[in-house]
């Protein structure tokens, strides 16, 4: 029985090196450098027969601002129609956000993190009082994750005091003066929209580190104490994965599912479908696809479980290699 017992210890003490090899490691694998800002794509919704359509050379002002404010802010901004050209009609108006989210998951190369979507009304009313018209904008805009659609924030520039129309304006002349008004709100809803995404991809540190609860004990290596998940400096933008385990037993199951509670700049996951013949869990994390790939591969390693990883959009597929 002692000899139970010692192998028993060592396997536990072997597991836990190794989920601490995996919570630390990739903080040591590449010298330290600045998080990969996200990739966003900035589109137009039009749908409603009030907002300025695409194509109209107020839209085109207004989306070449927000996309200039962002690309400033450090962000890697692409064109919509560079990017999708080859899947979807270009310039296509009256486009619901329906469409705009599926075409912006549809798009692999580059992946997008990010869809910025904006409104522009646009109108000129005329004073009870006097010949006086005034111009009238109103964008409103929000940032949504693209892979799963959660809402990243919102704001809208409106209720703007703007300098009236020349006499004798005609429509020339009213969409250069509204135009050039619109560029204006455009750049601070470009600020307000950075300033937003700016918060959400922030490293976080100390409690808001996704740390692990405090009746949680942590692992310990060699008399340290391994850092906890989620640990200090995990910027960038929350992302959601789907994890498919299949083959693996039940035993295997749980020591994966521990592993990639280890995993650094991890969130939280939760199961979404489980059978005798595969599990799948939704992974919520602020590492990349390629560091969450690496981890998955080296947890394989460390099991000891034949095994392969594929990946496609936002899910990633483990099955175990059977072998004699």
């Amino acid at each position: 029985m002692p000899h139970v017992r010692t192998t028993a210890f060592r396997t536990t003490a072997f597991r836990a090196a190794c989920l601490a090899v995996l919570a630390l490691g990739s903080a040591y694998a590449a010298p330290a450098r600045a998080q990969t800002k996200p990739n966003v794509v900035v589109m137009g919704e039009d749908a409603d027969e009030d907002a300025v359509p695409r194509g109209n050379r107020i839209f085109q002002r207004v989306i070449h601002e927000l996309s200039e404010t962002m690309n400033l802010r450090g962000y890697n901004v692409y064109d919509e129609t560079a990017v999708a050209m080859g899947f979807t009609q270009a310039n296509r108006v009256r486009r619901r956000d329906a469409e705009l989210i599926e075409v912006a998951r549809a798009v692999q190369n580059p992946p997008l993190d990010v869809v910025a979507v904006f409104q522009i009304y646009a109108s000129a009313s005329k004073s009870a009082y006097s010949d006086i018209v005034r111009p009238e904008i109103r964008i409103p805009g929000r940032l949504l994750n693209v892979r799963t659609g959660q809402s990243l924030g919102s704001f809208e520039v409106a209720g703007l005091q703007l300098p009236p129309l020349p006499q004798g304006c005609d429509r020339e002349c009213l969409l250069e003066r509204v135009g050039a008004e619109a560029k204006t709100v455009a750049a601070d809803l470009a600020a307000a929209l950075t300033a937003k995404l700016d918060g959400v991809i922030a490293p976080r540190r100390g409690a808001d580190a996704g740390a692990a609860p405090p009746d949680a004990a942590p692992v310990p290596v060699g008399g340290a104490v391994a850092a906890a998940p989620g640990g200090e400096g995990c910027g960038g933008l929350p992302s959601a994965y789907v994890v498919r385990l299949s083959g693996f037993s039940a035993q295997e199951v749980q020591a994966a599912e521990e592993y990639m509670a280890a995993f650094r700049c991890y969130e939280h996951h939760r199961p979404v479908r489980a059978s005798g013949a595969s599990t799948e869990y939704w992974y919520e994390t602020r590492s990349d696809s390629a560091r969450l790939g690496r981890n998955l591969r080296l947890m394989l390693e460390h099991m000891s479980a034949p095994g392969q990883v594929q990946f496609s959009g936002n899910t990633f597929v483990i099955s175990r290699v059977a072998t004699r």
